[in-house]
């Protein structure tokens, strides 16, 4: 029997114990075994079992990155992780291969006139992200913080993409607030997204070697700039617009890989 371990902050797996369950279920239907650690128990696990692949679901790119040292398979890599959940190297990524994005300053000097969106570089879910009118709202002088202008939008969409394949798209707009997340009362429905929104997405899957990420998208009156990518990506609110099992076709792909 294949072993495999799924990997979560402390926090995040609190409010994510349903997709945990969904993965431990899915992965017993391929006789596979699929064991929960925190972040900070993951490399102790691995020292003293049998692991075949890891699902990691934390943030943590170096601790990652020692599991992969062991040459284990990893859902999603070292790169995609890094890259994703640090804002400003998610914009030089996107900026250096010519995809479509805001551009993005650290010294909020450099970013242009008022009012910006100001956002952790770490953050995640819509936290950590301020409509700010002035420098003095900022009160901030350290590079933990990313700086765009800000666009009026008609909301932003994301698109699922797992193995190379963009499974579904997602829009999400909020009218009580410029964040347009799910978690922060965005509205969600399905969404036809058009082949060239797809293309990209797809490419920056490809350039990651990613297994599975979400692509955001954020919808202006002068087209669309990619906004984000999402690893990891959740899956409610392809849950509640869909049929689609995103997590059971995740595991049927885990399953063909190892």
């Amino acid at each position: 029997m294949k072993s495999g371990l799924i990997v979560y902050s402390e926090i995040d797996a609190s409010k994510n114990n349903w997709f945990i369950q969904k993965c431990q279920e899915e992965c017993s239907k391929k006789q596979i075994s699929l064991v929960y650690k925190e972040e900070k128990e993951a490399i102790d696990y691995i020292n003293n079992n049998k692991v075949d692949f890891v699902i990691y679901r934390a943030r943590n790119s170096e601790l990652l990155k020692e599991i992969e040292d062991q040459g284990i398979r990893c859902f999603n890599n070292y790169l995609t992780n890094k890259i994703a959940n640090d804002k400003f190297l998610t914009y030089q990524f996107l900026k250096e291969n010519g995809f479509p994005c805001l551009d993005s300053f650290l010294n909020i000097d450099e970013a242009g006139s008022f009012p910006l969106v100001m956002k952790s570089r770490s953050g995640h879910g819509g936290t950590e992200v301020f409509l700010i009118k002035s420098k003095e709202e900022a009160n901030n002088t350290d590079d933990k913080y990313i700086y765009q202008r800000y666009i009026p939008n008609n909301g932003d969409i994301r698109l699922y993409v797992l193995n190379q394949q963009v499974i579904a798209a997602i829009k999400r707009k909020s009218e009580q607030d410029f964040r347009n997340n799910y978690s922060l009362g965005g509205k969600v429905e399905l969404f036809d997204a058009p082949k060239e929104m797809k293309a990209i997405a797809l490419k920056i899957s490809r350039l990651l070697n990613a297994d599975y990420i979400g692509v955001d998208f954020l919808l202006t009156k002068d087209g669309y700039f990619v906004n984000e990518i999402e690893d990891p990506v959740g899956a409610r609110m392809l849950y509640q617009t869909s049929d689609i099992d995103i997590v059971k076709l995740f595991i049927e792909d885990i399953s063909k890989s190892i």
